[in-house]
């Protein structure tokens, strides 16, 4: 059985590469292409750190949770809003009839 949408109550673009280049530096560079767009999800903040390899940087970590059918790998991303959500795992989750509900993603932002 399918999650009801009233509990997916936002929607995110999900990207992935469509192209690595080299720039003139010598450095990768990727290109990323819509592949879906308003798709129903929720998103849980996990908290927020900061990072101090030498920068200052908030990483905040998210479960977000995603309608059925919607192919996604880690190293995609979800677009929402403005900012760009790393997908690190990806997880379907079943009825006990073995049948995908929807997904639960765990992703990463920089801010």
């Amino acid at each position: 059985m399918p999650i009801p949408h009233r509990f997916l109550p936002e929607t995110a673009t999900i990207q992935t590469v469509s192209d690595t280049t080299v720039d003139e530096r010598g450095l990768p560079s990727a290109s990323w292409a819509d592949t879906y767009t308003n798709v129903k999800c929720k998103f849980e903040s996990l908290g927020a750190e900061e990072d101090r390899e030498g920068r200052n940087t908030t990483v905040e970590s998210f479960n977000v949770f995603i309608e059925k059918g919607i192919s996604v790998t880690p190293g995609d991303r979800l677009k929402r809003g403005s900012n760009y959500h790393e997908i690190t795992f990806v997880q379907p989750l079943l009825d006990r009839y073995g049948v995908e509900c929807y997904k639960m993603l765990q992703t990463f932002v920089a801010k």
